[in-house]
């Protein structure tokens, strides 16, 4: 009776106990008292004729409800002090992605009738999935565990979801299915333990293949857990090279002009499938191009395919499939798409050199060669009578607005800044930047911009003599005194992080054989002293470099008002060729023309440009969106965030609009990363209120997951997580390695991990229980009940 009255739970022991008063007004009391009890003895000696022993009861009865009531003021209260001890907290996550549910034998056993007889849904009764394995764990962990710790469920995938077993009630267990686009581990680890900060942790367990998709990176959650003393236990479901056959990536240009070569690169990684063949089948609009045999390697391999883009059409849809091979375990990986714009327009280019020298001479004849260009040649030095020899020689740079106008692309090779006049210097801004130009001859208007300038650096004035020139204000590069500086023959060019992320300075799709190519460019000779501008990409750098420092723009862009600016700093590219001819040195200039000069063919330089990173992304991909908006005069827009409207075809609930946020260094830049959890083609639209001066940038959203595509286990990151938190990697009964702990060991780890018992300090007031009224009430209604029989007042 006591322990429900003091709320004493079982197994709690009581140490100490004491009465307080929480109202400690003393004098006040013992006033009241007294003149109470002088009040009582003063009454009942004035009623002298009645008999002492009932005087005595009313008396004692009047006195003790005055004493209580007194007491109640003081506000008295029992202080007890026990100790008892509680449960630690114990998490446990269940990986839901779509992974989960692609059936892993192992050489293991399907389902226990354990699992059967629990009433899980039919579901789960299936042959093995990882999903269905690790809920068998789950049930485990939850009996064997149960009675020792407190255990908090939780479901993880796209986000973090509690649920509970009570008792021996499973159904809710097996209605979980393995759906979630994504894996969000490092996240979901964060979120759990938030939930339960401030109590104590006996540790984590990962039920998981561990095939980390998105959110916060769980090898630095894992650290964070080493520091607050909560370790991870991972349990890793599914094989690490499971037999599955899979078309990672169709490597193709998303624009190529009509009749062109376009050289196609189609990346099959496989397992289990060793020394097999398969046919690798190209498509374009649904009909098939080509097919190709590929012996398989176990391993990443890439099989190229050749592809004219017909005439006549504007957009290609590619896809590269594999035929289904018995036994594998995802058969939704074997094709993948591409989309490919085609385009049937020349690119106007117009080359202005000095001497010559030898990046020029093969540089020429790459781009005479190349059938996409309509070049224009300018030698400020050398042979005067070239152009009246040579339709593609220019006497001297153009003297009318319009003709600079027409030119896409501009190259500056080492010429000094002095040759041009002021007016021509302004048509180059103008034509990458744009502005309405007034012709004072004729009295029409121009509005150029949308072109691209790049640079070609030399010894003898480019950069160096154009600092404090317009031209300066383009390239993306700062130039200071130091204008010359050299670097010897040991350094060589060196891919940026940047770099690898885009085409211009891609050679060859495997890394190490793309750096390998960089290295070829050696020695380099003069270089100037540069640094990047905020804002700038930095492609290609110089090995040797302060690694601490910004990255020298050996290779660089930028945006500039409607166009772009490239800076190459080096003309030594020439040595690409050595032991290849030109496949490697062609390839680089072709891309990096098509970079540059594309755009403007596509309409996509106006006053507001929008796009996207790529325009081939898998459900649950985040999707980079950009926006660069220029003001009539084209000038960069500076605001707080920039709403564009984001719309997929066939959908009733978009569009829906999203606010960019400014890119930090990068006037005019606005960009945000949005995660696509379905389907479809998307659109990239500016409100309406730019949509006169604004592209739209499209991009497809695979109904094919990233989940799905990866359906590897990652056994590293299991081991790195339980390593680093301080926990350990359990194996799963379907895994026969008898070194390690396995998952019925779990409880003999943790242990060791109890908190003591946890002391316990609560009061209880003792003024406002029943009984206490109750008294009061019965000796109050004692006395007057004496006091009638006596006939009293």
């Amino acid at each position: 009776m006591l322990r429900r009255f003091f709320d004493i739970e079982e197994g709690e022991k009581v140490s100490d106990f004491q009465f307080i008063f929480q109202n400690e007004h003393w004098a006040l009391a013992a006033l009241l008292f007294a003149g109470l009890l002088g009040f009582a003895v003063y009454l009942y000696r004035s009623e002298s004729w009645l008999a002492p022993n009932r005087r005595l009861i009313m008396g004692g009865c009047y006195l003790l409800a005055g004493f209580l009531i007194v007491l109640l003021l003081l506000e008295p209260a029992l202080r007890l002090k026990s100790s008892r001890s509680q449960k630690s907290n114990l998490l446990v996550l269940l990986d839901v992605s779509a992974s989960m549910s692609i059936p892993d034998h192992a050489g293991g056993p399907e389902p226990d009738e354990t699992a059967a007889e629990g009433n899980l849904s039919g579901a789960q009764a299936q042959p093995a999935t990882r999903l269905s394995h690790a809920k068998d764990a789950l049930l485990d962990i939850g009996n064997d565990l149960g009675d020792k710790y407190s255990l908090h469920f939780y479901t993880m995938g796209d986000r973090l979801q509690t649920f509970s077993l009570e008792g021996n009630d499973t159904q809710y267990l097996g209605e979980i299915s393995a759906e979630a686009g994504s894996s969000r581990i490092g996240s979901a680890m964060e979120e759990a333990i938030s939930r339960h900060a401030g109590q104590h942790l006996a540790g984590v367990v990962l039920l998981s293949d561990f095939s980390w998709i998105e959110g916060s990176d769980p090898v630095e959650v894992a650290r964070e857990f080493k520091r607050r003393e909560v370790p991870v236990y991972t349990v890793a479901f599914g094989m690490p090279s499971p037999p599955d056959i899979r078309v990672r990536r169709l490597i193709a240009p998303e624009v190529a002009f009509a009749g062109d070569k376009v050289p196609i690169r189609v990346q099959v990684d496989s397992s289990g499938f060793e020394d097999r063949s398969v046919e690798v089948v190209l498509q374009m609009n649904e009909e098939e191009l080509e097919r190709r045999e590929l012996t398989l390697s176990g391993s990443s391999q890439f099989i190229e395919f050749s592809f004219v883009p017909p005439k006549g059409i504007e957009r290609a849809n590619l896809t590269a499939s594999i035929e289904e091979m018995p036994g594998e375990v995802a058969l939704e990986n074997n094709l993948v798409g591409h989309g490919m714009q085609v385009i049937d327009e020349k690119i106007n280019v117009l080359y202005v050199e000095g001497m010559p020298r030898w990046e020029y001479r093969y540089l020429r004849w790459v781009l005479l060669r190349d059938p996409r260009l309509n070049v224009r040649f300018l030698m400020t030095q050398g042979d005067k009578y070239l152009a009246a020899t040579s339709p593609r020689h220019l006497g001297v740079f153009p003297t009318e607005a319009e003709e600079m106008l027409s030119y896409d692309l501009v190259i500056l090779g080492d010429v000094i800044a002095s040759y041009f006049t002021s007016e021509q210097v302004r048509w180059m801004e103008e034509l990458v930047k744009g502005r309405e130009l007034s012709q004072e001859d004729n009295g029409t208007s121009l509005v150029g911009g949308g072109g691209s300038l790049l640079m070609l650096g030399g010894q003898v004035g480019s950069p160096s003599s154009y600092f404090n020139t317009p031209i300066a204000d383009i390239l993306p590069v700062k130039m200071d005194s130091a204008s010359r500086r050299w670097f010897h023959g040991g350094s060589h060019p060196v891919v940026t992080a940047d770099g690898m992320e885009g085409s211009v300075v891609s050679l060859h799709p495997d890394k190490d054989v793309n750096d390998r190519i960089w290295k070829m460019v050696t020695p380099m000779g003069f270089m100037s002293g540069l640094t990047p501008k905020p804002g700038a990409t930095v492609l290609l750098s110089r090995s040797g470099s302060d690694p601490t420092a910004l990255p020298y723009p050996l290779v660089a862009w930028q945006r500039y008002g409607k166009g772009k600016s490239m800076y190459v700093g080096t003309d030594d590219l020439w040595r690409l060729r050595r032991e290849v001819g030109d496949q490697f040195h062609a390839r680089f200039w072709g891309q990096a023309i098509q970079f540059l000069a594309l755009s403007r063919k596509l309409g996509q330089n106006k006053q507001v440009t929008l796009e996207t990173a790529r325009r081939q992304y898998s459900t649950g991909e985040r999707v980079e969106l950009f926006a660069n908006v220029l003001t009539e005069t084209f000038d960069p827009v500076d605001r707080d965030s920039y709403p564009v409207l984001l719309d997929r075809n066939g959908s009733g609930d978009y569009p829906i609009e999203v606010s960019l946020d400014p890119v930090p260094g990068t006037p005019g830049l606005y960009g945000k990363s949005i995660l696509v959890t379905e389907p479809g083609d998307y659109e990239l639209r500016a409100m309406d209120s730019d949509a006169l001066k604004a592209n739209v940038a499209d991009f497809e959203v695979d109904r094919l997951s990233l989940e799905q595509r990866e359906t590897s286990m990652r056994d590293e990151l299991a081991d790195q997580l339980a390593s680093l938190s301080g926990g350990n990697r359990l194996l799963d009964f379907s895994e026969e390695d008898s070194d390690d702990s396995r998952l019925a060991d779990l409880a003999g780890l943790l242990p060791g991990r109890l908190p003591k018992s946890l002391p316990v300090e609560r009061e209880k007031a003792l003024w406002d229980i029943p009984a206490i009224f109750a008294l009061l009430v019965l000796l109050t209604g004692l006395e007057w009940y004496l006091r009638r029989r006596e006939n009293l007042v």
